[in-house]
């Protein structure tokens, strides 16, 4: 009968991430679901205990750099600001339509 382990794993914020953790775990013996949440930095794994374990799932994501558990892991940023071609974009202004902005109280009330 299998068993189910979950992790949380807060390096897990993106859709290449679920697709890189699946691919991970998908080959690991005894491995038999895979539920991976990028939302909830979750991984849920449904495994065969004659033929895989907690560990070796554990193991495994830590080589695919998605340790589960790991607390202050600062999640990478990335403003552009240094990228030349952020310059070449020049300074764009936004202005929000006094419609739009009349409008707006009325959905309020609904």
């Amino acid at each position: 009968m299998a068993e189910r382990v979950i992790y949380e794993v807060p390096s897990l914020y993106a859709d290449h991430h679920v697709v890189a953790v699946r691919k991970a775990l998908a080959d690991l013996e005894g491995v038999e679901e895979i539920e991976v949440s990028a939302a909830f930095q979750e991984v849920r794994v449904s495994y065969d205990p004659e033929k895989s374990s907690p560990s070796a799932i554990e193991e495994r994501l830590k080589e695919a750099g998605y340790p589960p558990g790991e607390e202050g892991i600062s999640l990478p940023f990335q403003s552009g600001k240094g990228d030349p071609a952020w310059k070449s974009l020049g300074l764009r202004e936004i202005h929000t339509n006094p419609v739009d902005l009349e409008m707006s109280g009325e959905f309020r009330l609904y």
